[in-house]
């Protein structure tokens, strides 16, 4: 797995060949490691992590997603597939039972505090394991927090630097543009060019990581395209949105 330290560093060299990054458009430390984060959580959307979790019923038919499924995040997470009474799957040679939200087999409810997993129709004891598959947002290891770990694979590591270049092209843009307020002839003129030109960069360098991670995946980000009459194999819901939103 990638991490923090390889793609900051990364990061930093490809910019520190670009004049325009120097100046007053020289680029902090903190505003790299922003950047980052922004790019990993575009990444995220476009490419989650994938986690299998076991959980055991309680005989009950509602289930904290947080309780359940520890790196769920209610707003972003999304449940892909859930294997009924999956305990002994492997070790006896069963075909998986997936449950269909389609049919009512589960679904999401949500009250004033937390998000559940519902099975309407099922109260799993204690003797029952149901696996779900889910996606969660990826994380890099980094010095300030120990307690994450990466979640990157190497093979998108140009994927993130590129998109960390956009963001920090489209960040010193930004910035530009704020200092074109009030506007003054020639300095607006130039000041103008250059938030143009960072902008055109952060375009570029956008475009790039979507070639990386097409290229790799066979999916370009943004441009998913899934059948919504169609129930795919091992369960799976529709892009962009989780069961609860049709």
């Amino acid at each position: 797995m990638t991490t923090l330290e390889t793609i900051k560093s990364e990061l930093m060299g490809i910019t520190g060949e670009f004049p325009m990054f120097t100046g007053d458009n020289d680029v902090a430390d903190g505003e790299f490691d922003e950047a980052i984060q922004r790019a990993v959580n575009k990444f995220s959307r476009d490419v989650p992590r994938t986690i299998v979790a076991d959980a055991v019923g309680d005989g009950g038919n509602y289930y904290i997603l947080t309780t359940i499924l520890t790196s769920w995040e209610d707003g972003f997470s999304n449940i892909l597939s859930i294997d009924y009474d999956a305990g002994t799957r492997v070790s006896s040679d069963e075909l998986p039972q997936f449950l269909d939200f389609d049919d009512g087999a589960w679904k999401f409810y949500e009250d004033a505090s937390s998000k559940y997993l519902l099975f309407p129709s099922l109260a799993p004891t204690s003797s029952i394991t149901f696996r779900v598959r889910y996606t969660a947002r990826h994380t890099l290891d980094n010095n300030q927090d120990t307690s994450l770990a990466s979640t990157i694979e190497i093979r998108y590591e140009k994927a993130i630097i590129y998109l960390g270049i956009s963001e920090v092209a489209a960040a010193v843009a930004f910035r530009l543009e704020k200092s074109l307020d009030p506007p003054a002839g020639v300095e607006f003129s130039l000041m103008r060019n250059r938030a143009s030109g960072m902008n055109r960069l952060a375009e570029i360098f956008e475009e790039k990581y979507r070639d990386e991670v097409g290229a790799i995946s066979g999916v370009i980000p943004a441009a998913v395209e899934r059948d919504f009459d169609l129930t795919y194999l091992g369960g799976e819901q529709y892009m962009f949105h989780d069961g609860s939103i049709r």
